[in-house]
């Protein structure tokens, strides 16, 4: 099974549909919730379009909060 990671400010907004898919797809996901210092420091420079939601799937990104839920979507069924 991939391993999943979910990157996001400690609010709803753009990744909660994701979280909500990972949830009743019962997935297993690491729920990584991101303050603004950590985005500065940490996770900016690597993020795909230095935006987030990011979804980590097995060390691969994938940006942008509508493609990661319809990626979730067809994988989950």
């Amino acid at each position: 099974m991939p391993s999943y990671q979910l990157i996001y400010w400690d609010a709803r907004a753009l990744a909660e549909v994701s979280r909500q898919l990972f949830v009743l797809s019962e997935t297993p996901f690491e729920d990584i919730r991101i303050t603004r210092d950590q985005w500065l420091k940490k996770y900016k420079e690597d993020s795909p379009l230095g935006k987030i939601p990011i979804l980590i799937i097995d060390g691969k990104k994938l940006a942008q909060s509508h493609a990661i839920a319809r990626y979730l979507a067809r994988k989950f069924g």
